[in-house]
């Protein structure tokens, strides 16, 4: 299923729900949010280590998928910023200000953090708690605005239940921009529904809103909360392997008269250009015309990946690589109008493999556990 899917292990971001819904004294950008859920996607992960955690610029600009130009710099200077910026978490038994961090040390590449021993309890131990809550950093990753990540937080906290509704300036408080867009009609059009066009983008949870109105007056924003697909689209990927699609994938999609932004498209380098290319196949040769192209393309993406999936875990094989050979032949070889023999299969199947650099004895052990089922799946015959 075109390009091989590399496998890393997934940064899983969990916080405490009084963390979620804490108040930030000042506006941050969404590189600073992304570094501060790092940390505490790292910390979570080996709580042992609490208060300290260290990463590489280069592995943290990787998972935030973000450009690598000058991060090495700018990092340095956020550290700084960083360490002086305040939330403010109110729980039933108290309400206090504090910084995420104690310190933030930049040294060789390296991003040394010690957390304030403060938030401790917001980020440790929390299913023991179960007021929680979690996400795969990598969602957050493709975010380009601070408020994208605050408000996705919010209601993924609320995801379970599917609807939200916040007084206004509660909102704007969690959002940081308590002082600003005094008019609603501005903070509708600039935050509202940009946040929106960004997550339609990503497209793993969306929304829609209604303003509630006290007279004239808009006094409240009730969410109804959209989950698109909880999908596990497996780890993260290198800058490099981003950047080779992103050169196959834009004049591919500029082809087809498209206009999509490149935050959407890098989400797509995990299903390969093959798999972009057969849904863009599609979708000029069946006329589809929908409102929001870049939505619309990644749910047919997810789509598809799922019933590779759920195909591939029928193929005898502990690698992907050669359940990947197997999938490929399969998929090309829809349409064949069968009987086909086993014979005529195997002698495709071992030129396949012999060219991915296997030996003789390998593909017979992968034919003995296989060949049975991709004769069955050729011929259009019930399989296991």
């Amino acid at each position: 299923m075109g390009e091989k899917i590399k496998k890393e292990n997934r940064v899983q971001v969990y916080q405490a729900n009084d963390l979620v819904e804490a108040i930030y004294e000042d506006d941050l950008t969404a590189t600073e949010h992304k570094i501060i859920r790092y940390a505490a996607a790292k910390i979570n992960k080996s709580p042992d280590h609490f208060p300290n955690v260290s990463f590489t610029v280069t592995e943290f600009i990787n998972a935030a998928g973000i450009s690598s130009k000058s991060y090495h710099s700018k990092v340095k200077k956020m550290a700084g910023e960083l360490t002086r910026k305040r939330i403010r978490i109110k729980t039933e038994d108290e309400e206090g200000w504090f910084p995420w961090f104690k310190g933030i040390v930049y040294r060789s590449g390296m991003v040394h953090i010690t957390f304030n021993d403060l938030i401790k309890p917001y980020l440790i131990n929390l299913t023991e708690q179960g007021r929680y809550t979690k996400y795969s950093f990598p969602t957050i990753g493709n975010m380009q605005s601070p408020y994208t990540i605050r408000l996705f937080e919010l209601l993924q906290q609320y995801a379970p239940i599917g609807k939200r509704t916040f007084e206004l300036d509660k909102l704007k408080e969690h959002l940081g921009v308590k002082d600003k867009y005094k008019q609603y009609g501005h903070f509708k059009s600039r935050i509202l529904m940009r946040v929106k066009e960004e997550l339609d983008d990503i497209n793993v949870l969306t929304y829609d809103f209604e303003e509630i109105k006290e007279g004239r007056k808009t006094a409240k924003i009730k969410f109804d909360i959209k989950i698109t697909d909880s999908l596990d689209l497996g780890g993260n990927l290198k800058e490099e392997d981003i950047k080779v699609f992103l050169e196959k994938a834009r004049p591919l999609i500029k082809e087809y008269g498209y206009d999509i932004p490149n935050r959407q498209i890098r989400a797509w380098t995990i299903f390969g250009i093959d798999e972009l290319k057969a849904v863009l196949e599609d979708m000029q040769q069946y006329s589809t015309n929908v409102g929001h192209v870049g939505a619309y393309i990644t749910t047919i993406l997810k789509s598809r990946r799922k019933d590779y999936l759920k195909s591939a875990s029928k193929i005898n094989a502990k690698d992907e690589k050669t359940k990947d050979i197997i999938m490929r032949y399969l998929n090309e070889s829809k349409g064949t109008i069968p009987p086909v023999p086993d014979w005529h299969i195997k002698n495709k199947l071992v030129g396949r493999f012999t060219k991915e650099g296997y030996s003789s004895e390998e593909f017979e052990k992968v034919w003995e556990e296989n060949g049975e089922y991709i004769y069955n799946v050729i011929n259009h015959k019930a399989v296991r």
